[in-house]
């Protein structure tokens, strides 16, 4: 499923750039991916966070992040109020989900430990790495510049760091799918507390 899933990257950015004739604008089909992928990946880490009580506070501070990532990708609708609103929402968002989290802070440390030893968690962070990291300096436009020389385009680099971002993100939703499944690293004695006391 992953094969097939990051083997639908390039022809997502194919379509934008030839049958959809978009040059990779906030109204793009790859930038609309970019929000859903993230909106599933909130999702995930969301009800994780109501269903297992013994990982609130570090699912709540993986959902702060990401939704945080989710409102700087709508930063082209926030502009509308003004340039650079998004912020605000952001900061909102931030300081709400350190409340939330710090209120559950003894559920913070061991789960995070826990679901950080696990395979499905590889891929949410790679994914991480590579949409804080990789895509920016990859995508950069000196870089660019420097190969292509005279025949540099700004929509050539554009692409190249969209599609990245398409497949960062990608990688983040699948990791959120197949640790939502693995119940975020919990075992199963914990997963048996967490029901009982769900029960009482």
């Amino acid at each position: 499923m992953l094969a097939v899933l990051i083997a639908l990257v390039p022809v997502i950015v194919y379509i934008d750039v030839t049958i959809l004739s978009d040059r990779m604008s906030e109204e793009s089909l790859t930038e609309f991916l970019h929000n859903a992928l993230l909106f599933v990946s909130i999702a995930f880490v969301v009800t994780g966070a109501f269903k297992y009580a013994l990982a609130r506070g570090y699912l709540l501070l993986v959902a702060t992040f990401f939704l945080c990532l989710f409102i700087r990708e709508c930063d082209a609708l926030f502009d509308n109020i003004w340039q650079g609103f998004w912020i605000i929402p952001a900061l909102s968002v931030l300081t709400v989900g350190i409340a939330l989290v710090y209120r559950n802070r003894g559920t913070l440390t061991e789960p995070l430990l826990r679901h950080f030893e696990t395979r499905p968690a590889t891929f949410i962070y790679i994914g991480v790495l590579l949409l804080l990291i990789f895509t920016r300096l990859f995508g950069t436009g000196s870089l660019w510049e420097a190969v292509m020389g005279s025949s540099y385009s700004s929509s050539y680099k554009t692409a190249i760091q969209e599609g990245l971002e398409l497949m960062s993100y990608t990688l983040i939703a699948y990791g959120s799918f197949i640790s939502y499944i693995g119940r975020f690293g919990l075992s199963h004695s914990q997963k048996s507390r967490i029901d009982a006391s769900q029960d009482v």
